[in-house]
C-alpha cells in the first residue's frame, strides 16, 4: 500500500511539472503568434491558412492542458 501512495505520488509530480512546461509552452507561442502564425505573402498562403495554423495549435494546446490537469486528479 506504501509504495502504490509514493507512485502516485510521484505521478502527480511528474503531471505538474509537465502541466507547468505545457502552460508555459502556451505562453510563449501567445507572446510570439505575430511571428509563428502571420500571413507570409506567398501566393499559396492566405489569411484564411494563416488562421487556421494559429487555430489548430490553440486546440492541440487546450487539449494537452486539460488532459494533464485531469492527470493529475486521476493518480
Amino acid at each position: 500500500m506504501l509504495a502504490a501512495a509514493a507512485n502516485a505520488t510521484v505521478l502527480r509530480v511528474f503531471f505538474s511539472v509537465l502541466l507547468v512546461l505545457i502552460l508555459a509552452v502556451g505562453f510563449f507561442v501567445l507572446q510570439n503568434r505575430k511571428k509563428f502564425f502571420t500571413h507570409t505573402g506567398d501566393a499559396s498562403d492566405s489569411y484564411a491558412s494563416a488562421d487556421l495554423r494559429r487555430w489548430r495549435v490553440i486546440l492541440v494546446w487546450i487539449h494537452a492542458v486539460i488532459i494533464t490537469t485531469l492527470m493529475i486528479f486521476e493518480v
